[in-house]
C-alpha cells in the first residue's frame, strides 16, 4: 500500500473516531442532564427534621473567613453524632424565636477526618474556645455554637461535647438543663448577635 493511501486511511479512521467521540458526549450528555442540576444543600440534607432556610451551610474556607471578621452565629455540628443532633433540635426552636436572619451551619466531619490544613486553622481561630480532653487541647468538636464579632468569639457554647460515649444523650438534657440552655443561648443572642438586652 502507498504511503498516500495510508494516510489517507489513517485520517479517515481519526476522522469516524472523532465523529463517534462527539455522538457518545452529546447522547450521555442528554441522558444524564438530569443529574446536571445544581442542588442547594440546605440543612435539611444532614438534619432530617430540621427543616429551615436560615441555615446556610459553609465549608472550612468560608467558616475560616467568618471567624476572622464579620458578626456571625455559627453552628458546627456533625450530622452522625447523636449529640449535634439533639442538640441543632433544641437550637432550632431558639434561632426561629429570636428572629436571627441567618446561621451559619459547618459540619465537622470531612476536615476532621482528613486533618487538613482548614480543620488546623479553624482550631487556631476558635483556641480558648475549645475543650480539653484526654490530655489534647483545644479539640475542635461538634457539636458547638459560637458568636463572633470582627474576630473575635463573643459567645460559645459546647454544652454536649465532653459527654462520655458510655452516656446517653437523652438522659443529659432534662427538663432542667433545657431551660437552661434556652435561656443561655437566647441571652447570649440577644446581647451579642441582635444587640439587644433582653
Amino acid at each position: 500500500m502507498k504511503p498516500k493511501t495510508k494516510n489517507i486511511i489513517r485520517k479517515t479512521i481519526y476522522g469516524i473516531l472523532f465523529l463517534a467521540m462527539i455522538v457518545a458526549f452529546v447522547y450521555l450528555s442528554e441522558k444524564y442532564a438530569d443529574n446536571g442540576d445544581d442542588h442547594v444543600i440546605t440543612i435539611n440534607d444532614y438534619y432530617q427534621n430540621i427543616n429551615n432556610s436560615k441555615y446556610k451551610i459553609i465549608r472550612g474556607s468560608k467558616l475560616i473567613s467568618l471567624l476572622q471578621e464579620g458578626k456571625s452565629i455559627i453552628f458546627i455540628g456533625s450530622s452522625t453524632s447523636e449529640a449535634a443532633i439533639k442538640y441543632i433540635e433544641e437550637l432550632d426552636p431558639i434561632i426561629r424565636k429570636t428572629g436571627v436572619d441567618k446561621i451559619y451551619y459547618y459540619d465537622i466531619n470531612n476536615d476532621k477526618a482528613q486533618k487538613n490544613s482548614n480543620y488546623y486553622e479553624i482550631r487556631e481561630l476558635l483556641k480558648g474556645s475549645l475543650i480539653t480532653t484526654d490530655g489534647s487541647e483545644n479539640n475542635l468538636l461538634a457539636p458547638s455554637l459560637y458568636i463572633v464579632d470582627n474576630g473575635k468569639v463573643k459567645y460559645y457554647n459546647i454544652e454536649t461535647v465532653a459527654i462520655k460515649n458510655t452516656d446517653k444523650i437523652e438522659d443529659y438534657w432534662t427538663q432542667e438543663k433545657e431551660s437552661a440552655f434556652i435561656s443561655e443561648v437566647t441571652t447570649a443572642i440577644n446581647k451579642y448577635y441582635l444587640n439587644n438586652d433582653k
